[in-house]
């Protein structure tokens, strides 16, 4: 008997078994191929793709909301029954894999991921900043708190805003949400999307980025010298990875996206000696983002941090302070030429 609890099981044991697959079926393979044979390390978790959708999903619906409301009301009302298919639609299409995109998204299911094991919650320390005696100080803290609850979904899950995406990326996702409402509507309702698109992409403010309410807590902090390994090793209790990042970018003098790169991707050790962490601050990281790290790899990655020399240090430093674009190319470079 299938158990209840699996819902998915269950519809798919409901559905009938052709033994000849239909051509849609074999032209899955090249696709079920990649996915067979990519490596385990690299790939998405289930939990990592259920919370990237799902913000990814609420993103499409959110721009199309503010477009329908651009629209006059009749052809609002006509685009408003095909809300619920464009994000399908995109999807199809290609339209919604821009790089950006998808590293904002992973950005925040590992944030989500890392925070949601702590015991505290990842604001505990900044919700004791918002009452601190520093104006500034309180302030920042305050505007990320508020950043924070605007993105929180009715589970306390992060998401995305609008304001979220880069430049680039949030003209190309509301065009191309535009273009799918179009589908349906009348042959007149180009000028009036447009005009809707641009009206939203005025009011786009990078300014606003949940990243920008980070790094003003972070400046702020520094500023009052209070950005030192206590209050790492504080927000590393609270679970808080992206203020610690902020923190660590600041003391390390390298870009905040960098710093997160290094964070998640196997080079936190790294980041820490950069931004001059005592042994006992990279422990308490390792500690409490174990879960990144793997299981029983504490000893492991303290002894990669003790192995890291100050030459290679400020090497790194240098080369993480040119332009993001050389470095691009240094590296595209070099896998060309092997």
């Amino acid at each position: 008997m299938m158990p209840v609890e699996w819902p998915l099981a269950v519809s798919a044991a409901a559905r009938p078994i052709d033994l000849v697959r239909p051509r849609a079926g074999r032209d899955r393979l090249a696709i079920v191929a990649a996915d067979f044979f990519l490596d385990e390390s690299g790939r998405l978790t289930d939990e990592e793709r259920s919370l990237m959708a799902a913000m990814l999903r609420g993103l499409v619906a959110d721009i199309a909301d503010e477009l329908i409301g651009g629209l006059p009301a009749l052809m609002a009302a006509q685009a408003d029954s095909a809300r619920d298919g464009v994000y399908r639609t995109l999807r199809n299409a290609g339209l919604l894999e821009r790089h950006g995109l998808v590293a904002l998204l992973l950005r925040r299911a590992d944030e989500q991921q890392l925070s949601a094991r702590m015991d505290r919650g990842p604001d505990a320390s900044v919700a004791a900043l918002v009452g601190d005696d520093d104006a500034a100080v309180a302030e920042t803290a305050m505007g990320l708190t508020l950043a924070r609850g605007r993105r929180r979904d009715r589970f306390g899950r992060l998401g995305i805003e609008f304001d979220d995406l880069e430049a680039e990326d949030a003209v190309v996702m509301v065009h191309a949400v535009a273009g799918a409402l179009r589908d349906g509507l009348d042959r007149d309702a180009d000028q009036p999307l447009e005009a809707a698109a641009q009206a939203l992409l005025s009011r786009h403010d990078e300014g606003r980025r949940l990243e920008a309410s980070l790094a003003a807590l972070a400046r702020a902090l520094e500023a009052t010298g209070r950005a030192g390994d206590d209050m790492v090793r504080r927000l590393a209790q609270d679970g808080d990875a992206a203020l610690i990042v902020g923190l660590l970018a600041r003391r390390a003098g390298i870009d905040g996206v960098d710093a997160w790169n290094f964070f998640s991707g196997g080079e936190a050790m790294l980041l820490a000696r950069l931004a001059g962490c005592d042994r006992a601050t990279a422990a308490q990281i390792v500690a409490a983002f174990d879960s990144m790290f793997g299981p029983g790899a504490a000893d492991r990655v303290i002894d990669k941090f003790d192995a890291i020399d100050d030459e290679r240090v400020e090497r790194c430093r240098r080369w993480m302070r040119l332009d993001p674009h050389y470095r691009l190319a240094r590296d595209t470079l070099e896998r060309a030429n092997g």
